[in-house]
C-alpha cells in the first residue's frame, strides 16, 4: 500500500501528499511554464493568468484499501478548463475515457458480436503557421472517407492529436496532426469484409487528397490479458490511444513563446468526434466541471477514508495536504 499523508483528523498543518497526491502534482507542474510563456504576449496573457492560479486547491478524498493502494479522488476545484492547460488537459482525458468505458458497455450489450480496431491516420508535418489549415483539410478528408462505400462502420470515436516541436536545424517550429480513431466493426470484417493496410493508406490518400502515400496503422483492438478477455475489455486497450492527450505537456513547454501560435492555431478546433450511432451510447459534446472531478466514483461508504484539502505551493512545486 502507498504511503498515506500523515495528518489525522483534525490536523491543520499542511503535510506532504508522500506519494498518493503524486498524479496530481505531476501534471500542475507543467502549469507554471507554460503560462510563463502565455503571460509574454497581451493577446494570451489571460490565459496565462487562468493556467497559472488554476486547480490551486483541491479537495480531495483519500480511500485505503487492504488490498489496493491508497488513492486520491478529486472531489472538487477551481479549473479554467483552458486548452493548453495541462493539469485540465489530464482531467478531459480521465473524463473522456470513463464517458467511452460506460458507453462501450452499454454498446456490446446491444452488439455483443462486434469487435474494435484502432486506426490511426497521418499526414507530414507542417509549420506551425499552417496547422489551422491543415486541421480543417483533414477534417474534410474524414468526411470524404467515412462517406466512402468502404468504410466498415456506422459506429466509430476520433480524436485528434498534434505533436509539436523544433527539427533539427529548422528555428521554426512544426506540428504533426493526426488522427486515432477506434471503429467498431461486425465479425465478418476480419473475413470476407477484412480491409488491408494498404487499403486504408490507398482510401486515406485519396481522402485527404495527398501526393503521397501517408503512414496509416490499422489494428484489431485486442486485451492484454492472457486469457483474452471481451468485446469490451479488449477495446479499452484502444480506447486509451483513442482518448489521449490533444497534445503532450513536454512538447509544449519545448515549444516556448511559440506556444502563443499553437493557440491561435488550435483555437475553436474540434478535437473530438463521435459518429450519431454511437453517440446514442456515448455522451458526446464538453467535458463539464462536475466530470472533471472524481464524484462519480467516490465511495461513500468506504470505511477508510480521510477528506481534506491539497494545497499548491509554487516555491516546491507539489500539492501538501491538509485533512478537514
Amino acid at each position: 500500500m502507498s504511503a498515506a499523508p500523515t495528518a489525522g483528523r483534525g490536523t491543520s498543518s499542511p503535510q506532504p501528499h508522500v506519494g498518493v497526491l503524486e498524479p496530481f502534482t505531476r501534471h500542475r507542474r507543467f502549469n507554471s511554464p507554460i503560462a510563463r510563456d502565455l503571460l509574454m504576449e497581451a493577446d494570451t496573457r489571460d490565459i496565462g493568468r487562468d493556467i497559472a492560479n488554476c486547480a490551486s486547491r483541491l479537495a480531495v478524498r483519500i480511500e485505503f484499501d487492504q488490498d489496493e493502494e491508497a488513492k486520491a479522488l478529486l472531489k472538487g476545484t477551481r479549473a479554467c478548463n483552458r486548452r493548453l492547460c495541462p493539469f485540465c488537459e489530464w482531467r478531459r482525458t480521465r473524463a473522456w475515457r470513463r464517458r467511452l468505458y460506460g458507453g462501450l458497455e452499454a454498446f456490446f450489450a446491444d452488439y455483443p458480436t462486434y469487435r474494435g480496431i484502432f486506426l490511426t491516420l497521418t499526414v507530414r508535418n507542417v509549420p506551425l503557421s499552417e496547422l489551422s489549415d491543415q486541421l480543417t483539410e483533414m477534417n474534410r478528408a474524414w468526411k470524404r472517407m467515412k462517406a466512402a462505400s468502404f468504410f466498415p462502420t456506422e459506429f466509430w470515436f476520433r480524436r485528434t492529436e498534434v505533436t509539436v516541436g523544433y527539427t533539427r536545424g529548422n528555428p521554426t517550429p512544426t506540428a504533426h496532426p493526426h488522427f486515432h480513431a477506434l471503429l467498431l466493426v461486425r465479425p465478418s470484417y476480419f473475413g470476407k469484409n477484412y480491409i488491408k493496410q494498404l487499403e486504408w493508406q490507398k482510401q486515406w490518400q485519396m481522402a485527404a487528397r495527398l501526393d503521397y502515400p501517408p503512414v496509416i496503422d490499422v489494428r484489431a483492438a485486442k486485451s492484454r490479458s492472457t486469457r483474452g478477455g471481451s468485446n469490451t475489455e479488449s477495446c479499452k486497450e484502444a480506447v486509451l490511444e483513442a482518448a489521449k492527450y490533444a497534445a503532450k505537456a513536454t512538447q509544449l513547454m519545448e515549444l516556448g513563446p511559440a506556444i502563443t501560435d499553437l493557440h491561435w492555431q488550435m483555437k475553436g478546433k474540434r478535437l473530438y468526434s463521435i459518429s450519431q450511432p454511437l453517440g446514442n451510447y456515448v455522451r458526446s459534446g464538453e467535458i463539464t466541471p462536475d466530470e472533471m472531478t472524481d464524484s462519480s466514483i467516490v465511495n461513500s461508504e468506504s470505511p477508510a477514508a480521510l477528506e481534506g484539502v491539497a494545497q499548491w505551493f509554487e516555491d516546491s512545486q507539489e500539492y501538501l495536504f491538509t485533512s478537514l
